[in-house]
């Protein structure tokens, strides 16, 4: 880590840029928005409200349109290289994101409210597809710690908001933008405003195209063209064809609408649709020990002893060969993989100002989001071809040797409505009151295929829907004690639903069937001989819960404040599937053992919760005409029942044929966590020309108990508490950026030379049952030329990841029992160049 620092700071291309520049120009960004205005003052929206970042009691970090240029930020995962102690990580696929800051995320499965929940234009998103593209984006607010009593759901890590850029009811303009990058990546995007009727009617459209050719490369065919491959008489006929993994294919367009047809009066409704149509990420194979399948017990599957040694060799050579190509991956069969994604949302805000101090805003959002992904889980190449009559499958000819392959596919509707009664009196008492309802649910045929050690080809794809809904109350108010004391008190009472219907793979129709369908198939079932060992099965669970914050803040000066705050965040109870009721999942002959297991006891997630409090100080300086910031925080959570998987890999071996088994893990309360940590954000401008800056994050994660992985104590061999070192760590110990921004004083064409830049560097994190991902240093630079000749005309040269660091981005499989483990390796270097032309 020391030497990638000194490197960048030996090289132009090192300097960097701070979110929110001191010295930016006062038109820069429109009051309503995170961005610089005046002499370095941020504007945020965490509280609802337009108002200074330094006055705003909590930790939150803020980056306008013009810092996510600088860090050429093209999608918003790219954000996690410049706030410090937020993640970003793909598990389980493209479209998969944990998104994980001060020790909380989300497990990859499931479709319930995420540790950390991302809002786009106030309203929140889903977890699957949440890394959008940031193109006409106002600002990104990061908002750290529990939130839930100003917006709608109730989290338990935090929040990141992101704004688009609104209509302008005065002045028509816009601006167009090309890029063209390394792996043929082009892009075209833009937007123009349109005053329809001044000062009362604006419309803006934008729009962006992107395009990239696989950046990692499949390796099967120089694989299998290798003589000990060939020794063994492996061979895949289909591995010349194979398309690689990691392009880029995407289509965006949004419509905004603005009227206010009085004074006090404002209806924006935002339109948006975006479609991907992608490969799959190629997994690196970080471990392939294949041995089990020379066992008794799955010796089967390949039909012969000499079939079983030659794939456990393969897959040997394979790992070495992985480790040796780390930009490649192994296809395995699944032709590329899928990771296709659309959504159509919609979201109309209205604002009622009914005086100076009382007004009304209410937020509907409406959202279709339709994912379909499928991944070669195990990263491994074909292990055997088959084509040979299996003695132990009944003579079945088998098919090429699946490993792990995993898919997806989910069709959902979200529906969301905030409610908000504002009050902003002139002696300083401000407050929120609000009603919050959302329900999401399908909205087409859903399921999962879990294919694991199958010679036989893939299995069917489940039917599985989940449907969630959530009521809550809320507020918030900011009470002045004095007139440097405020008192912030706000709570929340929620109440959710959440229910799911799942119907095992139907092997006639290989397809899952909608929502209906579902719970009729399981109606027909009922009082037949087989109702409770068919795999059909619906169940669901309710919670209510209250939620708060309290806490002080005191202005010893105008520029410096400091502050303490404590809140409750809680995640629903919700549910394992499928529905656990047949005799091995139950063992009603209490006979335990590996195969007769009694999950019931696992079938609702117990409530997560998470209380913290947070101490900090904001100061804003003018030291020698050197302008600045300097905004610490101190924090301590308990979190209480925290979750991970529990794996059957090692803990269950199910008898073939057992429909309600779990289809490759289940989610258990793990332990009760102790996380504290230190944040700094500071920057600081000695010159208009030079900005200076740096964030980072300091978070220890301690185990305070191990919750009991059993509820009857005797599940069976190799199940009992997890070890304190098998508990995840989802946040690194550290994790920080160093940023500059340099305006130079070489003027071409007229034009601003500004290099920019920023240095990320973390320590080990995330992982599986304690595995961390090892930690990096990342650097990225840019030079941007503006305003050429006087005109709008803007170009630009970025690199992203400078040295070509190799660096471990997120886990598929890491579990100590797995005989393959594997994970995602962040991009390799990456440049690209742009123009920009402002009207």
């Amino acid at each position: 880590m020391k030497k990638a620092i000194c490197r960048v700071l030996l090289g132009s291309s090192a300097l960097m840029i701070c979110s929110g520049q001191a010295w930016a120009d006062e038109n820069d960004a429109p009051a309503n928005t995170a961005g610089a205005i005046g002499t370095g003052e941020i504007i945020v929206t965490a509280r609802r409200t337009a108002e200074r970042l330094q006055d705003v009691p909590v930790a939150v970090t803020a980056f306008d349109s013009k810092a996510l240029e600088r860090s050429t930020v093209q999608e918003l995962s790219d954000v996690k290289s410049i706030a410090s102690g937020l993640n970003f990580n793909s598990e389980g696929g493209k479209s998969t994101t944990n998104v994980s800051l001060r020790g909380v995320g989300q497990l990859p499965v499931g479709l319930t409210t995420p540790g950390v929940v991302t809002y786009f234009n106030n309203i929140a998103i889903p977890s699957l597809g949440s890394s959008i593209p940031t193109y006409d984006i106002s600002n990104v607010q990061v908002l750290k710690g529990p939130q839930g009593t100003l917006f709608g759901k109730s989290t338990l890590g935090g929040a990141i908001l992101v704004n688009t850029v609104q209509p302008d009811l005065y002045d028509f303009g816009g601006y167009v933008k090309g890029t063209y990058g390394r792996w043929n990546y082009w892009a075209i995007e833009g937007a123009v405003n349109v005053p329809i009727v001044s000062e009362k009617i604006a419309l803006r459209v934008a729009g962006q195209i992107r395009r990239q050719d696989p950046r990692i490369r499949s390796l099967d065919a120089d694989f299998f063209a290798l003589p000990e491959v060939k020794a063994l008489g492996a061979t895949d006929p289909r591995a010349n064809n194979y398309p690689g993994f990691e392009n880029i294919k995407n289509d965006s367009v949004r419509v905004s609408l603005t009227i206010a047809p009085t004074e006090g009066i404002t209806n924006t409704t935002v339109a948006e649709y975006f479609k991907a149509d992608e490969l799959a990420s190629g997994l690196y194979l970080y471990k392939a020990d294949f041995s089990p399948l020379q066992s008794a017990v799955f010796l089967p599957l390949l039909g012969s002893a000499s079939r079983a040694a030659s794939a456990v060799q393969l897959a040997s050579l394979a790992e070495a060969y992985a480790q040796e190509h780390p930009r490649g991956a192994f296809d395995g069969g699944i032709n590329g993989g899928r990771a296709y994604r659309k959504s159509i949302a919609v979201v109309n805000t209205t604002d009622v100002e009914l005086s100076d101090s009382f007004s009304l805003r209410n937020i509907f959002g409406y959202r279709k989001n339709t994912n379909n992904q499928s991944i070669n889980t195990a990263a491994v190449p074909v292990l055997d071809q088959g084509g040979v009559a299996n003695p132990f499958l009944g003579g079945l000819v088998t098919q090429p040797f699946i490993t792990y392959y995993a898919e997806q596919r989910y069709v959902r509707d979200y529906i969301d409505n905030d409610f908000q009664f504002i009050y902003k009196g002139s002696g300083g008492l401000n407050g929120i009151l609000g009603v919050y309802y959302s329900v999401d649910g399908p909205a087409g045929p859903s399921g999962d295929q879990f294919t694991v050690f199958s010679s036989l080809g893939r299995v069917p794809p489940t039917t599985t829907h989940v449907k969630n809904q959530s009521l809550a109350v809320y507020g918030q108010f900011a009470i002045p004690l004095t007139d440097k004391l405020n008192f912030n008190i706000g709570g929340r009472y929620s109440w959710d639903k959440s229910e799911f219907c799942y119907n095992p793979g139907n092997t006639a129709t290989f397809a899952s069937v909608d929502f209906s369908q579902c719970k009729q198939n399981i109606a027909d079932r009922v009082g037949t001989p087989t109702e409770f060992s068919d795999g059909f099965g619906q169940a669901s669970v309710k919670d209510n819960y209250p939620t708060w914050t309290i806490g002080f803040d005191y202005k010893i000066s105008p520029d410096f404040m400091v502050y303490i705050t404590s809140r409750r965040g809680v995640r629903p109870k919700n549910l394992n599937f499928p529905l656990f009721e047949s005799a091995p999942v139950t063992c009603p002959s209490k006979a335990y053992s590996m195969s007769c297991v009694d999950l019931r006891g696992y079938q609702t997630i117990k409530q997560e919760r998470v209380t913290d409090v947070e101490i900090g100080e904001k100061l804003t300086f003018n030291v020698a005409g050197a302008q600045g910031r300097l905004n610490v925080a101190a924090f301590y959570s308990r979190y209480d029942n925290a979750t991970q998987f529990l794996s059957n890999s090692g803990n269950f071996l199910f008898p073939r044929g057992t429909l309600d088994a779990p289809p490759s893990s289940i989610i258990i309360n793990a332990a009760d966590l102790n996380i504290y940590g230190v944040e700094i954000d500071a920057s600081v401008s000695p010159d208009r020309n030079l900005t200076l800056g740096f964030n980072g994050a300091i978070t220890k994660t301690d185990v305070a108990k191990l919750l009991p992985v059993n509820t009857n104590g005797e599940l069976g061999p190799n199940v009992g508490s997890f070890g304190a070192d098998q508990i995840n760590r989802l946040t690194p110990t550290f994790s920080g950026t160093v940023t500059a921004s340099w305006i130079t004083p070489v003027h071409p064409a007229n034009a601003d030379v500004i290099l920019s830049g920023d240095l990320y560097m973390t320590a080990d994190y995330g992982g599986q049952q304690g595995y961390q991902l090892k930690g990096y240093s990342l650097a990225n630079g840019r030079i941007d030329v503006k305003g050429i000749a006087g005109t709008g005309l803007d170009l630009g040269f970025y690199v992203k990841n400078l040295f070509d660091v190799q660096y471990q981005a997120g886990v598929s499989v890491i579990l100590p029992n797995a005989p393959y483990n594997s994970l995602y390796l962040g991009p390799p270097r990456t440049w690209g160049v742009e123009a920009t032309y402002r009207f």
